[in-house]
């Protein structure tokens, strides 16, 4: 997202460091989930539902998350015409980006059944004079939890090299915007690590 880059051995994953936010926002008893973009699967494996359905356009990506698990149902696939069904729960962690925005948030809650949850942590561009401001906080933080990772042995690499990169990505601005007409009522907030979070509740059908 054009951010100073880390040494390789400071640089972390800042979707793990949201993984355990995004986890406690989901309703506990769930009957059906799915993962949108899931990658390897380290979001997926972590749903606690009745059964979690996992989906990606990268075969290569499927392919080693299914080697991971079989409690996980894994789909090779593009979300937009693979019959996938509704679910109580729709999480996408930095995939939301990979989509066209309206099209994509608008296919992530029509997959969300009325009464169920859609939650997104997802990458933004820096646009506004907010955006510098947070980034000038973000920009030592990250080299200090970088640094205490490599101290303590936690450090877990930034990014698997197999794993598509997308380098561009909505404004904030552009995401509220999408959100308003798409997910009225979704709670959207800007994150410090060059990440937002969505959280939506799909009205009920009366």
């Amino acid at each position: 997202m054009g951010k100073l880059q880390l040494p390789e051995r400071l640089r972390w994953d800042h979707n793990a460091w949201y993984r355990r936010w995004l986890l406690r926002q989901l309703p506990s008893g769930a009957g059906s989930a799915l993962d949108v973009g899931c990658g390897l699967g380290d979001l997926a494996r972590s749903i606690r539902a009745t059964s979690v359905t996992a989906i990606d356009a990268s075969a290569r990506m499927v392919e080693r998350a299914r080697a991971t698990s079989t409690e996980v149902r894994w789909v090779h696939g593009d979300v937009f015409t693979h019959e996938l069904g509704l679910f109580d729960v729709v999480t996408a962690e930095a995939s939301l980006h990979h989509l066209p925005l309206l099209e994509g948030l608008t296919r992530l809650a029509e997959l969300t059944k009325p009464g169920g949850r859609l939650v997104v942590v997802g990458l933004y561009s820096r646009a506004s004079f907010a955006d510098l401001a947070t980034e000038v906080v973000a920009l030592p933080a990250n080299a200090l939890v970088g640094l205490a990772k490599w101290v303590t042995g936690q450090r877990t690499g930034s990014h698997d090299p197999e794993m598509p990169v997308v380098w561009t990505a909505p404004t904030l601005a552009e995401v509220r915007a999408a959100a308003s007409g798409i997910t009225p009522g979704a709670r959207v907030r800007r994150r410090l690590f060059w990440r937002y979070s969505l959280v939506w509740d799909a009205p009920e059908v009366h």
